[in-house]
């Protein structure tokens, strides 16, 4: 076999054992973590059910908008959206919350509406957008509401 036959199977070899390590590794840490993450999430919940109970949509979207930024990234957007979903739905309407804010489907629209949003809200990363995708869902699912019979 020649030296560059011997080096592409080494190569695809090593791939392999890469994947296969890190699919192990992350089966692992899932199985000794995934009641923590669950039972953060339903924490989130709870809490945005109960700040809701005693607030209005505006408030939910600042105080959803704080918690991200005191816990930026990844995870902190899961658990900013899960918290912030749960308050709207608890909370009393705001007027004017949902006014000026774009259907999903309007794709363009949507995109400059969160950026923007983003952007008045001191959040400049791509994470602390999705808060802005779950206003635009919960207004989706209000209008809906409203419209059918």
């Amino acid at each position: 076999m020649s030296k560059a036959g011997k080096i592409i199977i080494t190569l695809v070899v090593s791939i392999i054992i890469l994947v296969a390590g890190s699919i192990g590794f992350g089966l692992y840490w899932w199985s000794h973590h995934k009641r923590e993450l669950f039972e953060t999430a339903q924490r989130q919940v709870e809490q945005g059910q109960e700040f809701g109970k005693k607030t209005d949509e505006q408030t939910c979207l600042d105080e959803a908008i704080g918690r991200y930024k005191a816990n930026r990234g990844f995870t902190g957007s899961i658990s900013s959206g899960l918290f912030l979903r749960s308050c709207l739905e608890a909370s009393r309407p705001a007027p004017g919350f949902c006014d000026q804010v774009p259907k999903r489907s309007e794709i363009l629209k949507s995109v400059r509406w969160q950026l923007e949003q983003a952007k008045k809200a001191g959040i400049d990363d791509q994470y602390g957008r999705q808060l802005f995708t779950q206003m635009q869902e919960y207004c989706e699912s209000k209008d809906s509401k409203r419209l059918s019979p």
